[in-house]
């Protein structure tokens, strides 16, 4: 099982279309079940029958806008009730990075899961804009596209406001956000 799950891991790396199912697989891997096994069979059958992934890296014209989309599930994980963020990070129309990974702590509403997607995906666009300017691209722009309006509404002021469980080490993106650094769509 956990050979498998490794191999899983690597290929998860560049095909987006299996991330979630290999962190689901990973999850498991000290103490696997069978039914773990027959998740891991079915991901066997998917790959099989879609062997190859295509992500085409077209010739494209200067940009200097990184482009993110972010999303979560509310307490999607049965077991520990964590929630899922997801996304994925592009320069001009290329994907960069995408991603699917457990949040580090308990979401206590779906607003709450959807801003820490929120700063899971301005992480990961900060980072490759740093990137881009270590190899003398000049970004701009930070766009996050995401469909929570709660989120949005907790990113887009400053202070925690009425939401007092929100993690104060995960306000940063407000500071971002107000001094135009980073735009929410």
């Amino acid at each position: 099982y956990r050979g498998l799950v490794a191999r899983f891991n690597y290929l998860g790396q560049d095909r987006s279309d299996i991330q979630y199912a290999v962190k689901t697989l990973g999850s498991a891997m000290a103490n696997p079940t069978n039914e773990d096994m027959g998740k891991v069979k079915r991901c066997i059958r998917y790959l099989l029958g879609v062997p190859r992934c295509i992500v085409p890296f077209r010739y494209q014209k200067k940009t200097d806008t990184i482009l993110a989309w972010s999303d979560s599930d509310f307490a999607g994980c049965t077991k520990s009730r964590k929630s899922t963020s997801g996304g994925v990070i592009l320069f001009g129309g290329c994907i960069i990075k995408s991603y699917s990974s457990t949040q580090a702590v308990r979401a206590l509403s779906s607003g709450e899961a959807e801003y820490y997607a929120l700063v899971k995906a301005a992480c990961g666009s900060m980072g490759i804009r740093a990137l881009l300017g270590d190899l003398g691209v000049d970004c701009i722009e930070i766009v996050i596209n995401t469909d929570a309006s709660a989120a949005m509404g907790v990113a887009q002021r400053l202070g925690i406001g009425k939401i007092r469980h929100i993690e104060v080490n995960q306000l940063w993106l407000q500071e971002k956000v107000y001094s135009g650094e980073i735009r929410l769509v």
